[in-house]
């Protein structure tokens, strides 16, 4: 089961965390962001790696792992399972499942890479906003509902 998503900007600040609430903890808030904030270095460690990749071979397998957005899981502890994706902008999206509940256990890699997608869309729609500033945090009731209900419902 998802935990929370997060929407990161271009320069690593947050713009949206959000999640349910399965945690019973009193720091749940702040399990979450050192959760996010733990995953941006893996995501960074992954994009440098496959701009290194992209950059030394120039087939066909290469050009169409630009395309794909997602990243993958991008490390595991115990309890949590972090996955991340990445626009053509440079946003970063992370999804924080719970690997301890029964069904984080098993969660498929294509219905995460769905759930991302469906954020990107989310995001885009949000950002879409004539009234939305480009870099401030995402304040919309609307799009933190629908990230719940796509938190509740999908993953």
């Amino acid at each position: 089961m998802a935990v929370c998503v997060a929407v990161i900007g271009k320069d690593n600040s947050p713009l949206y965390i959000g999640g349910v609430g399965n945690d019973t903890n009193t720091d749940n808030e702040l399990s979450r962001q050192w959760l996010v904030h733990t995953a941006l270095d893996a995501l960074e460690e992954r994009l440098a790696t496959n701009n290194t990749n992209t950059a030394n071979s120039a087939s066909n397998s290469s050009r169409t792992d630009l395309r794909d957005l997602y990243l993958g899981l991008l490390y595991s502890t115990d309890t949590h399972k972090i996955y991340g994706y990445v626009t053509n902008t440079r946003i970063k999206l992370v999804l924080v499942t719970s690997s301890t509940s029964p069904s984080g256990s098993n969660i498929r890699d294509a219905e995460v890479r769905t759930a991302l997608r469906r954020l990107h869309a989310l995001y885009a729609d949000a950002i879409c906003n004539p009234f939305h500033l480009p870099g401030d945090q995402i304040t919309s009731l609307k799009f933190d509902k629908q990230v719940k209900n796509l938190l509740l419902n999908n993953v």
